[in-house]
């Protein structure tokens, strides 16, 4: 337990100067991180906008790509169940 605490943390540490470093090159990056940082409430509100428009745009893509490709998406669907099959036994 202690180790994964440990690990999480130097994940973390190794996230901030990542992005550190990209602020200190990048103009944009240093924006946008004044811009989360100024009000964190806000970034969650975005954050929820964001996945609900991303989680809309895969759906439209795997709708429209089904329709496009329905003999592929066949052959897919009969090779989840052969995998499912053969990871049951």
């Amino acid at each position: 337990m202690r180790r994964a605490w440990r690990d999480a943390a130097i994940s973390i540490a190794a996230l901030g100067i990542i992005l550190l470093v990209l602020a200190s090159f990048d103009g944009r990056v240093r924006e946008q991180l004044e811009l989360r940082l100024s009000s964190p409430s806000a970034v969650v509100s975005e954050a929820r906008n964001g996945i609900k428009t991303l989680t809309a745009d895969v759906l439209d893509a795997v709708r429209d790509q089904k329709l496009d490709h329905a003999s592929l998406m066949i052959f897919v669907g009969g090779a989840l169940v052969l995998l499912l099959f053969l990871l049951r036994t």
